[in-house]
């Protein structure tokens, strides 16, 4: 998966260790976040998925994993607008692939910090 680690190394100013420390945080928390909306998912809880998706957006940003931020962008629009459609598994499915190649790239990203 590509990731863009540009903004984030913006925000922390070129620092390093700084950065190794904001991925670790990434590969901790984002499994946690998307484990929430997969349970969310599996209740039908739409208004759910839709809050824990919007949660979830600005640690993707941060992280440069655009791709599965886009993901997580329309499941936000979905869960609001409180409508079960076939795009919402589709989506939710996408999201557990999307994220398991995230935690790599992301692992691989810190080992290039080391």
């Amino acid at each position: 998966m590509n990731i863009d680690l540009s903004y984030l190394e913006e925000i922390t100013e070129g620092d390093k260790d700084m950065m190794l420390e904001m991925l670790s945080l990434f590969i901790e928390d984002i499994p946690k976040q998307v484990e929430t909306i997969l349970k969310h998912a599996a209740n039908q809880d739409l208004a759910g998925i839709g809050s824990e998706s919007h949660k979830l957006k600005p640690t993707l940003q941060y992280a440069g994993l655009y791709s599965l931020y886009q993901t997580v962008k329309r499941l936000e629009v979905l869960g609001k607008a409180g409508v079960q459609t076939d795009e919402i598994s589709t989506l939710i499915a996408k999201l557990g692939e999307e994220t398991e190649e995230a935690l790599i790239s992301l692992e691989e990203k810190k080992k290039e910090f080391k």
